[in-house]
């Protein structure tokens, strides 16, 4: 028990800013190793919340006797099953890369069309399209070429492919 008094609360701390710090990374497209260095400190967070959980348990018994903290709890309980919910597969498909339902079921659809039909959803011309692409290191054959073909034959991912289109 002298250990979690110790490290619950310090570990807790520097993981929840280290997961914090990588997400908003990886939101603002920083790739690279991040999204891997993201996930293992997400493993360390989980590790360090349970030791804080243990540790605290008597004082999160008293807390949750309010009605306030029962309802946050609820809310933000509600909000992530729902957020995790969504981000399961369309139909038990991984789409294009594993990626998930909910919103990039569109953007999966888009990837099934050719670049020349699918650019103008992005605000540049088939030729923008694929001088982009190309520019980041993609290899593509041309305008006939869809972005879900880039991913499945080219090693791509389609997080990048849009990030890469979109991005000016």
């Amino acid at each position: 028990m002298e250990f979690l008094r110790k490290y619950a609360t310090p570990l807790s701390l520097v993981t929840s800013l280290a997961v914090s710090i990588t997400g908003l990374m990886l939101l603002f497209g920083v790739r690279g190793q991040i999204g891997e260095i993201h996930e293992w400190i997400g493993v360390a967070f989980v590790a360090a919340i349970l030791m804080h959980i243990v540790r605290n348990w008597k004082g999160l018994g008293h807390m949750f006797q309010s009605t306030a903290a029962k309802a946050t709890a609820g809310i933000g309980a509600a909000i992530a099953i729902a957020l995790i919910v969504t981000a399961f597969p369309a139909g038990g498909q991984g789409g294009h890369g594993g990626q998930r339902g909910g919103p990039w079921i569109v953007l999966n659809r888009v990837a099934d069309a050719p670049i020349s039909a699918s650019a103008p959803a992005l605000g540049l011309t088939a030729d923008e399209a694929v001088t982009k692409l190309r520019g980041a290191g993609v290899e593509v054959d041309g305008p006939k070429d869809s972005l879900a073909h880039l991913v499945r034959d080219h090693g791509q991912s389609l997080p990048r492919l849009y990030s890469v289109l979109i991005n000016r």
